[in-house]
């Protein structure tokens, strides 16, 4: 896509609070055989992502709570949050495939509501990434008290 207009091209999903006509500058752009790789980026490759990181940052979460708590807690339930992500995620990519399908015919609407579940994956993201972190730092406190506890 860079290639075709010139410069570096990012894909709507990795921009934030973008507009309408950022969006459709871009579209303009990318012309239709940026726009197809767009779409086969969109509809095959990165449908793909979210079970990968998904699974990944429930599996860390997953693991550290077992440790922090019993594995029958009800916090182990909290390792499953990155499924949000994931649910958001998909929902994004069925947006742009919509915006993509529906040029040059977008509206405000259409530009907005998808920039906003964007900004809403971008929140996501960060606590399924910090989630595991936090809960990593938690145990490695834990383990180095009850060292230090039991001598």
């Amino acid at each position: 896509m860079s290639d075709i207009i010139g410069e570096e091209a990012l894909m709507i999903d990795v921009r934030n609070n973008y507009t309408w006509s950022e969006i459709n500058d871009f579209f303009t752009q990318l012309k239709p055989e940026g726009r197809q790789i767009h779409k086969h980026a969109t509809g095959v490759v990165d449908m793909i992502f979210p079970f990968g990181y998904g699974i990944l940052f429930i599996l860390l979460s997953a693991f550290f709570l077992k440790k922090i708590t019993r594995p029958d807690s009800n916090w182990m339930y909290l390792s499953l949050f990155p499924i949000l992500l994931m649910l958001v995620d998909f929902k994004e990519n069925f947006n742009t495939l919509h915006l993509l399908e529906s040029f040059p015919d977008l509206t405000n609407e259409m530009v907005g509501s998808a920039a906003k579940i964007t900004d809403l994956k971008t929140m996501l993201v960060n606590i399924s990434m910090g989630l595991p972190l936090v809960l990593g730092i938690i145990w490695a406190i834990k383990w180095i008290l009850n060292k230090y506890k039991n001598g």
